[in-house]
């Protein structure tokens, strides 16, 4: 078992009782000294608070394992802005948002922008002016919000 799946069974249960998603977890730099990157979320969001607050309960969880030894740096933040989407709640969460989405065809890669309307386990339908387009989630490489600045 590696160090990150471990880490995802102590915190995915922590996340799961404060009604967040864990959505990644990395382990970055030496054995010796990892940077342990935990990456949270929910429908609504996230707040500093909240990353605040799983923190503190991770690190107790960290500190209390003896699996998990020496020293490490624990960082808990939202997955950010330019995040690909991958599960479920993300894209109930950006419903009515615009998206720009690479799918892989036959004929190389292609760039699909519009307004997500419709989402379940194997598809995703965006709207791109008057047309309705349905996606295959195994087609797609790449699901991102389209920020507008």
């Amino acid at each position: 078992m590696t160090l990150e799946d471990k880490i995802k069974q102590i915190v995915k249960p922590i996340c799961e009782a404060n009604d967040l998603y864990l959505v990644e977890v990395k382990a970055k730099g030496n054995p010796a000294n990892p940077v342990l990157q935990i990456f949270a979320d929910s429908e609504k969001g996230i707040t500093l608070g909240q990353c605040e607050q799983l923190s503190r309960r991770i690190q107790d969880e960290l500190d209390t394992d003896d699996s998990i030894y020496g020293n490490y740096r624990l960082e808990v933040s939202s997955p950010g802005l330019d995040r690909a989407l991958v599960h479920d709640f993300e894209f109930k969460k950006n419903l009515g948002k615009t998206l720009s989405v690479k799918i892989k065809t036959a004929q190389g890669d292609k760039i699909l922008t519009g307004k997500l309307v419709e989402f379940d386990e194997k598809i995703i339908k965006i709207e791109s002016g008057e047309e309705v387009i349905t996606i295959r989630r195994e087609e797609i490489d790449k699901a991102k919000v389209k920020v507008k600045w």
